[in-house]
């Protein structure tokens, strides 16, 4: 595969078409199908990057263009990996800023259809945010519609897939229900990563770990002892494709949204998933930076008032409202800075997206870590609308028109960190995922893909990233 290759498209489009299932407006030579639409930029795009990256070159123009064939064999299984993470979390922020969109989505299940040739299977999957709506998802990424017309207008089967095991359902900001999903079909495997997890250098300080839900003595279950283990999605690990579509924004814990992050959507719990650790950098912690009585009184506080609601269980939470509403007040009044992990010295998140992405690509289909990569790899981030600012859901939207290929999540995710305008070299998750992962991979070589800055505004507590002027 071209491990090392990767390319960019600037289109003068900087929306996305309205009406799906996003037909292209173009009876290309290789189309699998016979609708057409009256104006799809994005669908050209996506063409027009898989031509920058010189995929079945010979056959460009005919018929017989098989792009993805390079990658996708019949008979495979194939997963189509977007970022579905949330459903707007604020009035004033536009879903297409946050999730990945259907018309990006579109082209790679038709070229993935060409490449399979009436043989195989095709997911398009993710477990977005536990207490995140998958239809209202959908209303702005619209995916479901396009996987409809794909089934219907093919033999091979396709499936929009929410990994979840569960949603909770949230009412100012706590939890009051717990629903059981359907899940992945296929079910979840616990993969341990034991010694070669990014969690062994720091197992000492595992018992300060939280995650993503209140009962943050569970996830510590899963990271303590020699073990670091995760609930990861089988329609992962039984696939022989993957292809990662991640979107072009922000993050307040790992820097960026790219390539890399995008992973934290193979786990079907994600109470199995440590975000930071509680206290100061002193303390053995991540939460913040520097130690003093108020942040300390903070962190003790939010640490008691989480425990306590675990204990608690949704029938019983509201009692905690008052409590929370005291400890939001605190937060708005800037007593603390940093808190809960959301800021460059993350020590926590980078570790979990490299065993993530460790297990993507070495995990066999039971789950044991081998030496040689079980899957191909192949991504495509969607920069159309991006994401500036306090991501990954409070963000400004930024119109740039823009989309993203390689085969290598490293260095796909250096070129949109400096195409963001960021130094890649202080984003851990870049940094620490190379020397773990790809340690020959030199990310200072010159690619063909031009050199963009768009000057995205970082994330509060990232002012570090900003990178110097753009090249020309």
């Amino acid at each position: 595969m071209r491990g090392n290759q990767c390319a960019i498209v600037q289109t003068p489009c900087e929306s996305y078409p309205s009406e799906p299932p996003f037909h292209p407006d173009t009876d290309y030579p290789e189309y699998c199908h016979s609708d057409i639409s009256e104006h799809n930029a994005i669908y050209a795009a996506v063409r027009d990057l898989f031509k920058k990256l010189g995929l079945d070159e010979l056959n460009y123009g005919s018929g017989r263009w098989n792009p993805l064939g390079e990658l996708i064999k019949p008979g495979d299984d194939v997963l189509i990996k977007p970022n579905l993470v949330s459903e707007p979390r604020h009035k004033n922020v536009d879903g297409q800023a946050i999730v990945v969109h259907g018309s990006v989505v579109r082209p790679l299940i038709d070229y993935s259809l060409i490449a399979l040739k009436d043989r195989g299977t095709i997911a398009v999957a993710d477990a977005p945010q536990t207490d995140s709506d998958f239809k209202k998802i959908n209303e702005h990424a619209k995916i479901q519609e396009v996987v409809d017309f794909a089934s219907s207008a093919s033999s091979i089967h396709i499936a929009l897939i929410d990994l979840r095991k569960e949603y909770t359902r949230t009412e100012r900001g706590l939890i009051v229900d717990r629903l059981q999903l359907p899940g992945d079909p296929r079910g979840y495997t616990r993969v341990d990563l034991a010694h070669t997890s990014a969690f062994a250098p720091v197992e000492q300080l595992m018992h300060k770990a939280y995650g993503s839900d209140y009962d943050f003595h569970e996830l510590r279950l899963h990271h303590t002892r020699g073990k670091h283990e995760y609930c990861v999605a089988n329609s992962v690990l039984n696939a022989d494709v993957i292809i990662n579509v991640p979107k072009l924004k922000t993050h307040k814990k790992a820097g960026i949204t790219g390539c890399l992050k995008n992973t934290i959507g193979i786990s079907g719990d994600k109470n199995y998933l440590p975000h930071y650790r509680f206290g100061s950098k002193k303390e053995g912690g991540d939460a913040y930076a520097e130690t003093s009585f108020h942040s300390t009184l903070k962190d003790r506080f939010y640490e008691y008032l989480i425990a306590k609601m675990a204990q608690l269980g949704s029938k019983s939470i509201r009692i905690m409202e008052i409590p929370m509403m005291m400890f939001a007040s605190l937060r708005r009044r800037g007593i603390t800075t940093y808190a809960a992990g959301d800021w460059h010295g993350n020590d926590t998140i980078w570790r979990t997206i490299i065993d993530l992405n460790r297990i993507l690509l070495y995990a066999d289909r039971s789950g044991l870590i081998c030496e040689e990569p079980q899957r191909k790899y192949f991504a495509v981030v969607d920069g159309i609308i991006g994401g500036e600012g306090d991501g990954p859901f409070n963000v400004t939207t930024r119109a740039c028109g823009m989309l993203f290929g390689g085969f290598n999540p490293v260095l796909l995710d250096s070129v949109i960190a400096g195409t963001m305008g960021f130094e890649w070299r202080l984003i851990p998750q870049i940094v620490e995922t190379k020397e773990t992962l790809f340690p020959s991979l030199d990310l200072d070589q010159e690619t063909e893909a031009p050199y963009y800055n768009l000057n995205f505004q970082p994330p509060t507590g990232w002012d570090n990233l900003k990178a110097g002027d753009s090249k020309e």
